[in-house]
């Protein structure tokens, strides 16, 4: 299930001639848009473990991390949702799902068709291997095109109960743009309710 939903600011008479939203529109608003596998059964999922920083996607060749108080916040709230459903462990050993932050800096556009490997084009994605075990690459049980613009942030679930020795799947996967101003600072209130939204509009997590 594709569900696409901005959460706009403004007057809800600005919308109310459109059945839905037209995205080209939507560059100083917020695009919630989450999808998932509908063969996992995420009801036999009990445990989860995220890492203790956001990884920070940008031009540059190097590994870096999104930190300070916003991007604490941020990743709070996505375990204040993610404890909702699951128990969150220290080890990532004792987990049967990962769950994997990023922040896009700029605008960048990948296409996914199930191949291996997928991310490892872009430096220092999360990789497999991150995870721990010998998985061979990623897999998503769906096709699927990013186009991430400045101000985005990225999570992904995957599935660490699969043997080691097999692709690692993604399961869920939410994307939230336009989290920026236009003077480039980050709203911290609106981007919480869209986190929690990202978890309301995906049902299988209710």
């Amino acid at each position: 299930m594709k569900r696409m939903i901005p959460i706009l600011f403004a007057a809800i008479a600005l919308t109310a001639c459109e059945k839905e939203p037209d995205t080209d529109k939507l560059d100083n608003h917020y695009l919630v848009y989450t999808d998932y596998d509908k063969n996992t059964d995420f009801g036999a999922l009990k445990t989860y473990y995220v890492p203790d920083s956001i990884l920070y996607i940008n031009t540059g060749d190097k590994k870096e991390y999104w930190r300070g108080d916003a991007a604490e916040a941020v990743r709070m709230e996505f375990i204040e949702n993610m404890n909702e459903h699951y128990t969150r462990v220290d080890n990532m050993e004792d987990a049967d799902i990962g769950l994997q932050l990023s922040y896009v800096a700029s605008t960048y556009t990948f296409t996914n068709y199930g191949n291996d490997p997928w991310w490892y084009g872009y430096p220092y994605y999360w990789t497999p291997g991150y995870w721990g075990g010998y998985w061979g690459g990623w897999y998503y049980p769906y096709p699927i095109v990013y186009s991430y613009t400045t101000g985005s942030i990225i999570a992904e679930m995957v599935n660490l109960s699969v043997p080691e020795e097999k692709k690692l799947p993604v399961i869920w996967s939410a994307y939230i743009s336009g989290i920026l101003n236009s003077q480039g600072k980050l709203n911290l209130e609106k981007t919480e309710a869209a986190i929690d939204q990202a978890f309301r509009q995906t049902s299988v997590l209710k």
